[in-house]
Parts: structure tokens; sequence; C-alpha cells
């Protein structure tokens, strides 16, 4: 069992940094402490960020999201771009998974009941990710930002919320 804690405290959002920080590596090898800590500052500031949790209060998972795009200065609110979530080992390839992209939508509409376009940056090299992505959306475009290249995916609000739904 498992519950969702959106960060509205210091405490949550620590609780959410310190995954972070040690999780890192698994989601973007070799991605610097100090772009996690923009990424969260951007999180905190321009989107909202979740821990999950398991039954023994233990943070088993991240998940969160900015409105507007980045290099845009999140002038566009009506887009939500998906931030970096990852799970524990032994919760990956679980319901988990559906579970963070159900509420991050409902928690998208609660932040902007308008907003159109979600997109999902990922890693290139990450087979597993792109492979999901491309089931629910389209590429649109790739960039390389340090050491890495990044596929971003793109959808619309509609069709997002649709594919969550999905599984109940």
């Amino acid at each position: 069992m498992f519950r969702f804690e959106l960060c509205s405290t210091t405490r949550l959002w620590s609780r959410f940094t310190d995954f972070y920080i040690e999780h890192r590596a698994s989601i973007i090898p070799g991605y610097p402490l100090s772009f996690v800590l923009r990424d969260v500052v951007n999180y905190m500031n321009e989107g909202r960020g979740a821990i999950i949790v398991n039954e023994r209060d233990v943070v088993v998972g991240i998940g969160s999201f900015v409105l507007g795009l980045p290099e845009a200065n999140f002038q566009q609110k009506d887009i939500a771009v998906l931030g970096n979530s990852c799970f524990a080992e032994e919760y990956r390839n679980t319901r988990m998974f559906i579970r963070g992209l159900q509420e991050l939508a409902a928690q998208i509409r609660d932040a902007n009941p308008d907003v159109k376009e979600v997109r999902i940056p990922t890693v290139a090299e990450n087979a597993y990710t792109n492979r999901l992505y491309q089931k629910f959306t389209a590429k649109h475009h790739s960039f390389k930002s340090g050491p890495c290249k990044f596929n971003v995916y793109s959808t619309s609000f509609h069709d997002y919320e649709q594919f969550c739904n999905r599984f109940g």
C-alpha cells in the first residue's frame, strides 16, 4: 500500500529532495546535484511535487511537474512539463507508475484547468521510458543538455488524461 503526499511544507520538500538526490543517477546517469536543486526550486515555484510513501512512511517515489516551458521562463502556462519522477527499485513495474501519472493529471488540472498540452522529457538512451511514452504521445523534439540527449514527447492534456484513466 502507498499514498501520495503533495509537497506543501518544508519537511515534505526536504523528503522529496533527499529522495531525488539519492536516486538521480537512476533517472539520468551523471545528473549533477546543482541540476537537482534547480529542478526542485522550479517545481516549488512553477509547479508541484509529491512524494509517494509506503505503509512505514518511507518515501518510495516522487513525481512533479511545472506549468510553462523552462526555456521560455515558464510563460506558457497552458503547457505542463512532467518533471523527473522515480520509484524505489522494488516499486518499479507496479501499478504505482500509472497511479503516479493519474495523480499528476489531477494535480495539473487543479493547478490550471486550462492546460492544453503535456510534455514529457526523457533521456534518449532510456529505451524503456521512450517505448512507454511512444504508446500515448508523439515525439516533439530532442535536445542535448550536458552529457545527455533528451527526447521530449507531447500530447494534448485531454489525451494524457484519457490514457491515465484507462487504468481505473
